[in-house]
């Protein structure tokens, strides 16, 4: 477990040392072709996230992959709400930002 959490912390400062921070997420999303609405949503979903996570008193790695995992499955349910064109394109960026962390 130890060597895991090792492993996974070396990833995400790898990782977060090329994550777009707030103007540029949001400018990535409108270059994809997403709605300011699809953007204002995906925005309001990992602006409560960061809260919760923000709110817990000594997160744990286990709160960590929690928290990550709903955020995830939320912005997913969201996007279903969405019209056909901003899924299309979501899915798109999803897809170019996965090739991304592949390299």
């Amino acid at each position: 477990m130890f060597k895991a959490t090792v492993i996974l912390a070396i990833v995400l400062v790898a990782v977060s040392a090329n994550h777009p921070k707030g103007d540029e997420y949001r400018a990535e999303l409108v270059a994809a072709g997403l709605s300011t609405q699809a953007i204002d949503g995906i925005s309001k979903i990992g602006e409560t996230a960061y809260v919760s996570f923000g709110k817990r008193v000594s997160p744990s790695f286990q709160d960590a992959i929690q928290d990550v995992t709903k955020l995830f499955l939320d912005v997913e349910k969201f996007m279903k709400t969405q019209s056909e064109q901003d899924q299309k394109s979501y899915a798109t960026y999803v897809e170019k930002k996965k090739k991304e962390l592949d390299n």
